[in-house]
């Protein structure tokens, strides 16, 4: 019997220790790596992701893992994206009903050249607009998080999130608009864009704003 009872409260102990590590510490694994890569794929499936090691940290009120890895890369036809981390949570419950499913994402950008960017964008999706605005930049900085919600199947919803920062921007608009050092910070949610503590000047005339709201509403924007 003492045998038994000393057994038990080693074991007890071990689940203990070992909850309290993954808490605090976490694991690297790549075990979930491929799931991730999945996701990422559903917005476009001649996407690459370079995907280092993920270090999973429990949450033992939610019973969740939050996933997290650092330094990836996100490649389309030779134009890459640095990406600072990408965030998930991932549910116990899934995992022991052997029903894999990974709910959000969080994805953080290094800071990234805006003219870069907008030349990424194009390869998914070449619109007027963003011609436009790729020749009317001339250089600029962006960092950017974005917040993504999968439905069951595996689709992202339309209510994701992105906000972030641009500094020192550089536009030239028809020859005659020349806008430099422009400064702004910026959220976007589905049909909104706020757009705040904004500076720049416009043909060496300076302007300033703290805040500008952009509403979608029937195809037209209402400032």
């Amino acid at each position: 019997m003492k045998v038994i009872s000393k057994f038990i409260i080693i074991l007890l102990l071990l689940i203990i220790v070992s909850l309290s590590y993954l808490s605090f510490f976490g694991i690297e694994t790549d075990r979930f790596n491929s799931q991730i890569l999945n996701k990422i794929k559903n917005i476009d499936k001649n996407i690459e992701v370079e995907l280092k090691k993920i270090r999973l940290v429990l949450d033992p009120f939610s019973l969740k893992l939050n996933v997290k890895t650092v330094g990836s890369k996100i490649k389309k036809q030779n134009k890459v994206i640095e990406i600072e981390n990408i965030k998930t949570q991932i549910s116990l419950r899934s995992i022991f009903n052997n029903k894999f499913s990974i709910e959000n994402l969080e994805i953080s950008t290094k800071s990234l050249e805006i003219k870069n960017l907008i030349y990424f964008l194009r390869s998914f999706k070449n619109s007027p607009e963003l011609f436009i605005l790729e020749n009317a930049i001339k250089k600029g900085y962006l960092i950017a998080d974005i917040k993504l919600e999968f439905d069951s199947n595996g689709k992202i919803r339309d209510n994701y999130e992105i906000e972030g920062f641009i500094k020192n921007a550089r536009l030239s608009i028809l020859k005659k608009y020349n806008l430099k050092n422009l400064d702004l910070i910026f959220e976007y949610q589905k049909n909104n864009l706020l757009i705040s503590d904004i500076t720049f000047s416009l043909n060496n005339l300076n302007f300033l704003s703290e805040k500008i709201l952009l509403k979608k509403k029937n195809d037209n924007f209402l400032v």
